[in-house]
């Protein structure tokens, strides 16, 4: 598991700067937003849509955030387990 974790910790790195290329031709103009390569589909993504809310939305968020807290102490909130898993951390590189 050890090899293969640092075999992909290695792989996503090689990935990463590829796709930084990539990204980079796009930006220039050099690639199209959507092309096949080897019979592979390649499409790019501007990337999910965020936001920024008002004061007035974060306030009740925060009023939110404080009844779940809430319901989690006095018990009122069921708690649940999702599903197992590991997480298999390497020592930094």
């Amino acid at each position: 598991m050890v090899a293969i974790k640092r075999q992909q910790r290695s792989l996503d790195e090689q990935l990463n700067a590829l796709l930084d290329q990539l990204q980079q031709l796009h930006g220039c103009g050099d690639v199209d937003s959507s092309f096949h390569f080897n019979d592979t589909a390649f499409s790019w993504s501007p990337g999910r849509v965020q936001f920024t809310y008002p004061e007035a939305v974060l306030a009740l968020e925060q009023q939110l955030k404080l009844a779940r807290k809430t319901a989690e102490g006095n018990g009122s909130a069921l708690r649940r387990h999702g599903r197992p898993f590991w997480t298999i951390k390497l020592p930094g590189a």
